[in-house]
């Protein structure tokens, strides 16, 4: 999975969540969101997942999502919205 959290270039929005730093999304408002995640399993495996996720509250969307996984990294992207 890509660690780079500096995506000159680009007008999209970026961040940067995970277990260790408790940083919630700066992004705010509706809009669609990709997510990069990986998910630790049976305390031992890491799987990495991608996702398209619409939402009016990525906040709210981002906190639902963790609660039934143990997400060690996170990374959303708001996609332009044209």
């Amino acid at each position: 999975m890509e660690d780079n959290d500096n995506h000159s270039g680009d007008n999209n929005k970026y961040i940067n969540i995970n277990k260790h730093n408790n940083y919630m999304a700066e992004i705010k408002g509706p809009g669609t969101f990709k997510l990069k995640y990986t998910e630790l399993i049976n305390e031992v495996d890491e799987i990495d997942g991608e996702m398209l996720i619409k939402s009016n509250d990525i906040n709210y969307t981002i906190q639902r999502f963790m609660e039934s996984r143990h997400i060690i990294k996170l990374d959303v992207k708001q996609l332009n919205n044209k």
